[in-house]
């Protein structure tokens, strides 16, 4: 099927097919224990636990015998029972036991490929036999004990498409986080870059307003005043749930010996429950002021403020594309150009996963 048409409007865009070849956040690291427990990732139904190893591990949450939730079972050693009828899952997924019988069977639970990074569990959603670890996106510094992350979590009601769109658009900072994020309208008078990386879309906004150091601890500030600083607000999605956003601070004329760097990592993680849900994820990683306790604390708070606008923006939009049938034409603004490229990065890969 060709779904070049889905990426005209919004309300076509979010329907198109869910892309499955691809590694998204499955949830936290400390989600991931001796219970089990479920979660709904990209319309599937998946159980996660611990083996007393600490390896995690995640099947289809769905006996084989008689569709019973695995989640509601219990662990007996490394083994998932069903608390159903008693039927016995190894980590491998085999069948390990089936207690009415001596037999037991060849069949097997989906299991899905799991990889950990720093406070996250990755999983491949694609076929479990060929996971591709070369697009398991590389963020090397959320293992770093050079770099300290915050990160938080919150599912919104919404199409994870409308993020990739909001994550695109540098220009709803002034407005939407005008309360949280403290963007003037100035910030439309930016240099801006838009334009495609290794057949990713990068967009990228530099400010020099010293003000712009003002995310950094009072006294990296007073020692830096008065210096020439850039501030980048920038990234791309590298997968359709991953963006990978870089918010470096640089100090000092361009090539100045002393030229400093102060560097941000923010990432923003989506993962598709249904078409109109979203488990999302951020994270913010930096390289300085390591041991400042009260200065992350206070960075946490204040980033989950402004992202929260993201997800009530996005909450909106998806009621009102559900719940107004009204016919109208999109209009598109200069501020939608990265937007737009992306939806056909975006129509790539559904078109590279639904082909035939």
């Amino acid at each position: 099927m060709d779904y070049a048409d889905h990426i005209k409007s919004v309300k076509s865009y979010i329907r198109l097919p869910l892309v499955y070849n691809h590694w998204y956040v499955a949830g936290l690291a400390e989600e991931f224990t001796r219970e089990p427990r479920a979660k709904t990732l990209l319309e599937r139904s998946i159980v996660f636990y611990r083996t007393e190893a600490g390896e995690p591990v995640a099947f289809q949450n769905r006996c084989l015998h008689r569709s019973f939730p695995l989640a509601k079972g219990y662990l007996e050693g490394d083994n998932l029972v069903c608390r159903y009828h008693g039927l016995r899952y190894a980590p491998d997924g085999s069948i390990a036991r089936i207690p009415c019988q001596e037999k037991t069977s060849k069949r097997r639970l989906h299991k899905y490929p799991l990889r950990e990074m720093g406070p996250f569990v990755f999983i491949w959603m694609g076929d479990p036999e060929q996971p591709d670890e070369s697009t398991l996106p590389d963020l090397p510094f959320l293992s770093d004990p050079g770099f300290r992350t915050v990160f938080d979590s919150a599912d919104y009601q919404g199409s994870y498409m409308l993020m990739q769109e909001n994550l695109n658009d540098l220009t709803h900072f002034a407005y939407l986080h005008k309360d949280t994020f403290y963007f003037g309208d100035f910030f439309f008078e930016l240099p801006t870059e838009v334009k495609k990386v290794d057949g990713r879309v990068w967009c990228n906004r530099i400010d020099k307003d010293p003000r712009s150091i003002g995310i950094l601890p009072p006294d990296i500030q007073e020692r830096i005043k008065d210096r020439p600083v850039e501030r980048w607000d920038g990234g791309m999605f590298v997968s359709p749930g991953v963006f990978k956003g870089y918010a470096p601070i640089y100090v000092g004329e361009p090539d100045a010996p002393d030229r400093e760097v102060f560097k941000q990592h923010i990432m923003h993680y989506l993962t598709p429950e249904t078409r109109s849900s979203t488990h999302y994820w951020w994270s913010m990683s930096n390289d300085f002021a390591l041991d400042n306790e009260a200065y992350y604390a206070g960075l946490k708070s204040h980033l989950a403020e402004g992202f929260a606008e993201d997800r009530w923006a996005c909450n909106h939009m998806q009621t009102l594309l559900d719940n107004d049938h009204i016919d109208y034409n999109e209009m598109k603004i200069a501020g939608d150009q990265a937007g737009l490229l992306f939806r056909r990065v975006m129509l790539d890969w559904v078109q590279q996963e639904y082909s035939e």
